[in-house]
């Protein structure tokens, strides 16, 4: 894991005891998926205490990408690490640390846990299929209901992967080979696409003071060295001005 201070601009590397899927903010400390565990990892003194596991995936499933809902339960989801078959499932952390799974049809590779503003619909990527998804929410009860195609991004030419929400209710989603973040607005159309120097863009979340930087991981993973010297950011964290700011980091157990 890498930290990084936009302000002084140092950098921190942790060696961590799982391979981290996904991070959430838990009373100074981080709440981490890896592998097929949840546990809380204390950057201060290093420390990792494993909360659950996922008894029943598939051997070859591991996390990938989660996020907090609004009654601070973290929900995440799997997938085949071997990308082949559609066996991931999606999961809820209450913030009373029982676990359940969601009840949603399996998918190859699970992104993007995002709930609009008000709480009300939930965002996912069916990433394997190109295909944002769109769900009904009840805040008050966590039920799901109304599955429907949010958008494709079979024409951008990309796999939709991480997201974050902005305080209009645009969901900004990178494209896995595309080298593009889009913003999509809360009917599904093109508003805003960021044309990045890095083929592989993987998820993004809002910082800054005024919550108006948007930052951008990205991979390199799978490139070939011709692909790496004519792509030589890749890898790199983006930061990039937009003119709606994001919404505040909501912490694990904080709902409202």
């Amino acid at each position: 894991m890498h930290r990084y201070n936009p302000k002084t601009g140092n950098t921190r590397r942790y060696d961590l005891p799982i391979r981290a899927s996904a991070l959430a903010l838990h009373d100074g400390c981080l709440l981490m998926a890896g592998d097929q565990e949840i546990g809380l990892y204390d950057p201060a003194t290093e420390a990792y205490e494993r909360w659950c596991t996922l008894n029943d995936e598939p051997e070859t499933n591991r996390t990938n990408d989660g996020g907090i809902a609004p009654d601070g339960s973290f929900w995440f989801g799997t997938m085949d690490d071997r990308e082949k078959d559609a066996q991931g499932g999606y999961f809820r952390l209450g913030p009373d640390r029982q676990l359940t799974q969601l009840r949603l049809p399996s998918v190859m590779v699970t992104n993007t846990m995002q709930f609009s503003p008000d709480g009300r619909t939930f965002y996912t990527c069916d990433s394997a299929e190109q295909e944002i998804l769109a769900f009904d929410h009840d805040p008050e009860t966590g039920s799901l209901t109304g599955r429907r195609l949010f958008a494709s991004t079979y024409e951008l030419g990309g796999y939709p992967d991480g997201s974050a929400m902005d305080s209009e209710g645009c969901l900004w989603t990178c494209l896995w080979d595309a080298s593009r973040v889009v913003r999509y607005r809360p009917d599904g159309s093109v508003d805003q696409v960021i044309t990045l120097a890095a083929p592989r863009p993987t998820s993004c979340t809002f910082g800054g003071a005024d919550l108006k930087t948007l930052f951008i991981t990205t991979a390199r993973v799978g490139m070939s060295f011709p692909a790496l010297d004519s792509r030589p950011l890749s890898g790199s964290l983006f930061a990039i001005h937009v003119d709606v700011p994001g919404l505040p980091a909501r912490g694990f157990g904080v709902g409202g």
